[in-house]
């Protein structure tokens, strides 16, 4: 059966720059391994009829699993024999594997190569199989002159200059300032406190609230307690060396939605701007992504006009940029039900895995058929279970629940901490939270 797709699941390479910046090798070291883990999640992309490179093999009581329960019939899993951040530098060097793609694209002429961001080792990798020869198409990729747009608009700042361009959604932007170094940062933040506002600052390449702290006026007395707990958040996260700091308003999110962070997600080819779907982001709080939840009455109507109106002006500037492939648009949504931009992510994102599983599950209209939510950090105890022990737990409330379109998808297993991703999926909200109570009970954790 032919192969339309070749994933490289290069997740840890998009954030080389950032990670290289860690000078604690364990802590540099753990920075990877959190990135890799979540390679599982990757089996769930772009349906069925694909090869998925990814850093490590896929948890195979998860592959065969999954892959059942989708009905993929022709899938296969490939992975480097030694991998340090960048996937596409250790497909190049690993010679077996280099090999294997180049024959797998030779035998299926015009696959589409597609990874999880546009990097410059994924940009040489293509080189070189271009130089072979091979036909192959990569919708993803910028022309040669536009790639420096994937650095400069995933930046914090870069999004933002770009965005603030756009003249009918000056009103969706908080008001911020970018500094140049940490010292400047902390005046900027100083005269916020001052004049009774709270702020975010921003590492100019955070991501996944990695680089993120917020700063409540009401958490502090005085300039001096402000201070000192900024300094030392400076000192004890290398993100903050030699970036630019980008420092905003910070605006209160609504109760009427879980988190008050909608997102939208963009894929933008040779042929226009396209959204593929909005979600509510699942955060932590201290504002780290934990998951997303879509589908049936995810949004008011108004509100998901508005965020759909504004994406799509995004989407537009950026594809007149130059840039092509997906990314996504992070929100607040005011208690007004405002929504304001709080960054773009120039890669798929934390629910491509989960959208695509609605589109393969319940067809072209899953939005009105389904409810899914997702979290990709569930810790489940104190320590590790094999793969086996976990999918035995779970077996009772797995997908498909006595044969409904109902249940849980383990979408990643972390191979170094009791951690599992997972993705619930229902035809509304309160049965999907009974089947997430299920689970709680399943791992003895009190809600």
């Amino acid at each position: 059966m032919r192969i339309k797709t070749i994933i490289i699941a290069n997740i840890a390479e998009a954030f080389e720059d950032t990670i290289n910046k860690i000078s604690n090798p364990k802590k540099k070291r753990d920075r990877i391994l959190i990135e890799h883990n979540l390679c599982d999640r990757t089996l769930l992309w772009e349906g069925d009829n694909k090869v998925v490179i990814t850093p490590y093999q896929i948890s195979q009581d998860i592959f065969s699993i999954n892959k059942s329960a989708l009905g993929f019939k022709n899938v296969q899993n490939l992975f480097p024999a030694k991998i340090n951040i960048s996937l596409s530098d250790a497909v190049v060097m690993d010679n077996e594997l280099f090999g294997k793609l180049c024959c797998l694209i030779k035998d299926n002429p015009g696959v589409r190569i597609a990874p999880y961001c546009v990097t410059e080792k994924f940009v040489l990798l293509i080189k070189r199989l271009k130089e072979k020869k091979l036909k192959f198409s990569v919708l993803e990729m910028p022309n040669e002159k536009s790639r420096w747009l994937v650095s400069y608009l995933d930046s914090k700042i870069g999004s933002r200059i770009e965005i603030g361009r756009i003249k009918n959604i000056h009103d969706n932007v908080p008001s911020g300032i970018m500094c140049k170094n940490k010292e400047d940062a902390i005046k900027v933040i100083l005269w916020f406190f001052e004049n009774n506002r709270s702020c975010v600052l921003k590492a100019n390449f955070g991501e996944s609230g990695w680089g993120t702290v917020f700063i409540k006026k009401e958490d502090f007395r005085d300039n001096k307690e402000v201070t000192e707990y900024v300094k030392k958040e400076f000192k004890t996260d290398s993100i903050w060396s030699n970036e630019l700091i980008l420092v905003e308003e910070y605006k209160k999110p609504s109760k009427k939605l879980s988190s008050g962070s909608p997102s939208s997600e963009l894929f933008l080819t040779e042929k226009g701007v396209k959204i593929t779907y909005l979600c509510d982001q699942v955060l932590g709080v201290k504002g780290d992504f934990l998951g997303v939840a879509l589908g049936k009455k995810m949004f008011d109507r108004k509100i998901a006009s508005e965020l759909r109106r504004i994406s799509l002006q995004v989407g537009k500037k950026f594809w007149k940029l130059g840039y092509r492939g997906f990314f996504d648009i992070d929100f607040i949504l005011s208690n007004s039900n405002i929504p304001y931009i709080i960054e773009t992510n120039m890669r798929r994102t934390g629910g491509t895995h989960v959208y695509d599983v609605a589109k393969e599950l319940f067809g072209s209209n899953w939005e009105k058929r389904c409810f899914v939510m997702s979290q990709d950090s569930f810790h489940y105890g104190d320590k590790n279970f094999e793969e086996k022990i976990i999918v035995d737990k779970m077996k009772k409330i797995m997908y498909p629940i006595e044969g409904k379109k109902e249940g849980v998808i383990i979408s990643i297993i972390n191979k170094w901490k009791p951690t599992i991703g997972f993705i619930i999926i229902s035809d509304s909200n309160k049965k999907a939270l009974k089947i997430y109570n299920k689970m709680l009970k399943i791992w003895a954790i009190k809600n």
